[in-house]
């Protein structure tokens, strides 16, 4: 059975292990909490885990860390916590899994992952595509439900695409497809009173959205993606990774996210506005790296 270690804050462990009750994969899941306090906490979800024909809750301990096919990293701090001391306390964090053996996933599935992502492989000397965030893959489904919603279809018959960040996502509707229709063609010949002026409405509406916690959405984004992974169902989708080193970024564009880590598509193609608007994200996304690393030097 595979092994999924937890950790991050008490509440959204908490949250992330009632939803994993419910969906009963057939996964040992390991809870890692952040103070021996948390502990007992744990344990009303321990004993309700017995009940589960597939899933086993129990609390972990560092030995854990080189049995693991994935370690799901949530929010360990507050939301005013700088980024560059969430960065030294994710080094610390590198250095435990290491020195105990890891050798699966790391997943990330809180803020800001497109800084945690990228520093975890500096740290760690991990293969670029053992490292991935949620990114903008639980907003896509999101706006895939709006849009199903919208043209009266099924929300399998909806392809969409967001890529960037999921603080600031990028709708490439010129990637997006109603079935084997691009969205833009399917709107120019289809009866519905829904046009370009909709889109912007919905781009506008999915950037608010984005601005919220949503915790809930991404741990159903990452439930959905563990069940694709233990049935051997790879899926492509837009989640945060580490690109090549000589960009110096992590972002999220469409990938092959499959049990052994993820595999790199080729290149999306977006439309010029939304290429404008990906590449300045990108280079934002350089200096805010660069930003840090400066700090992580100066601080040693």
């Amino acid at each position: 059975m595979p092994t999924l270690l937890i950790q991050g804050n008490f509440d959204q462990a908490n949250q992330l292990l009632q939803q994993l009750l419910v969906a009963d994969l057939p996964l040992d899941c390991v809870i890692m909490p952040n103070t021996t306090d948390d502990t007992p906490r744990y344990q009303p979800l321990v004993v309700a885990s017995a009940v589960c024909p597939h899933l086993t809750i129990r609390v972990g301990t560092t030995a854990d860390y080189g049995q693991a096919t994935w370690l799901v990293v949530l929010d360990r701090d507050s939301v005013e916590t700088p980024a560059n001391e969430r960065v030294a306390e994710l080094r610390l964090l590198m250095n435990r899994i290491v020195e105990n053996g890891f050798g699966g996933q790391l997943i990330f599935c809180g803020r800001q992952d497109e800084i945690l992502t990228y520093f975890a492989w500096k740290f760690s000397g991990f293969p670029r595509q053992q490292i991935w965030g949620l990114g903008t893959y639980p907003l896509a489904r999101l706006i895939t439900a709006r849009l199903a919603e919208r043209l009266h279809v099924g929300h399998s018959t909806v392809q969409a695409t967001v890529v960037g960040t999921a603080s600031a996502p990028i709708v490439a509707w010129s990637r997006t497809a109603i079935g084997p229709t691009p969205l833009l063609m399917y709107l120019a010949n289809a009866d519905a009173k829904f046009g370009a002026d909709d889109l912007s409405k919905m781009g506008t509406w999915l950037a608010r959205e984005a601005g919220e916690q949503q915790v809930t959405l991404r741990f159903l984004a990452l439930i959905h993606l563990l069940q694709a992974a233990v049935e051997n169902q790879p899926v492509i989708a837009a989640v945060t990774h580490v690109y090549p080193e000589e960009l110096g970024f992590a972002a999220a564009a469409p990938v092959l996210i499959a049990k052994n880590g993820v595999k790199d598509l080729m290149p999306l193609a977006l439309s010029e506005d939304e290429q404008q608007d990906y590449a300045a994200q990108t280079a934002e996304l350089q200096t805010t790296i660069q930003t840090i690393e400066n700090q992580q030097t100066e601080g040693k």
